[in-house]
């Protein structure tokens, strides 16, 4: 009975985001502005639930849990530092397996400083605009999974949805994972940000800030743009295939740092131990109750 309430803020919370998602890709199928707009539905969807399903005296509590009074702490580093090994490993592979070749750059030292520059502005803007993803996947919608299920498997079906959530621009717009076959793409895309999902909720267990996670969140796309400008190939659908969101490389590349943290993720094995802890000392009141005291 006490699920009730939660599955109720699950369902409005993915009825009202993908509407929103259809709608924005249905009435801007070709202008490059739906990518913008679609980034902001999840927190507009969170807006909306403050003021229809989440009860008042629930609203401020509410935002406070995103953790927007939090900078992450030592979650930056994994935040930072696994985007770029994911880059390495895909776009290496389209390297070394004849997909791509390295664009020739002639670096001089303005240039580089310019780069550098731009680089700085992308992890910190880009962020600011992550985070309304995020604050409604790992802010709004995980920890609701998580009361109905454990973690990992949390982790896994809010990155689910959150794959499923990119279909409407993938398969009715065309400014989004252009390149290569819809039928391919746009399964390899749920699968790839379904297991991404994975470190995401790591990072929020971790840090229990939104910031963390869309620190992530945009490091991969500013890195994995960066590997698209670095490599260049004669078959631009062939590149989507192998890496890229849509790639096999970079499936594999998350599957395998998925896979870790699923395995290894001290915040999840802790929580494990707790659970069990909980459930044993339940059992235990069960079959062997405190005596009640009696007043005479």
């Amino acid at each position: 009975m006490f699920r009730t309430p939660v599955i109720r803020e699950i369902t409005a919370f993915v009825a009202v985001a993908f509407s929103l998602a259809i709608a924005v890709a249905t009435a801007l199928p070709d202008a490059e502005i739906n990518m913008v707009l679609s980034v902001f539905i999840p927190a507009l969807t969170v807006a909306i639930m403050t003021f229809t399903v989440i009860p008042r005296g629930s609203r401020k509590e509410l935002w406070r849990s995103f953790g927007l009074n939090k900078s992450g702490g030592s979650a930056l580093r994994p935040a930072l530092t696994v985007p770029v090994v994911l880059l390495l490993l895909a776009y290496g592979a389209a390297v070394l397996t004849g997909v791509a070749d390295f664009v020739s750059i002639t670096a001089t030292p303005l240039g580089t400083a310019s780069w550098v520059v731009d680089l700085i502005v992308e992890l910190g803007i880009g962020t600011l605009f992550i985070l309304g993803e995020e604050i409604g996947w790992r802010g709004y919608l995980l920890p609701r999974m998580q009361q109905l299920t454990g973690m990992r498997r949390a982790a896994l079906l809010t990155g689910f949805i959150h794959g499923l959530f990119h279909l409407p621009l993938i398969l009715i717009a065309t400014t989004y994972d252009a390149d290569g076959a819809r039928w391919i793409v746009a399964p390899a895309v749920v699968a790839t940000i379904t297991l991404a999902g994975v470190f995401y909720a790591y990072l929020w267990d971790r840090s229990h800030s939104v910031w963390t996670v869309a620190v992530a969140h945009n490091a991969a796309n500013t890195a994995f743009t960066l590997g698209a400008t670095a490599v260049i190939a004669s078959n631009p659908d062939h590149l989507a295939y192998v890496a890229g969101e849509s790639g096999l490389a970079t499936f594999g590349a998350v599957a395998l740092v998925a896979t870790i943290y699923l395995l290894r993720a001290r915040v999840w094995r802790d929580n494990d131990k707790g659970a069990v802890h909980d459930t044993l000392h339940a059992s235990r009141e069960v079959l062997h109750p405190e005596p009640v005291a009696t007043v005479r």
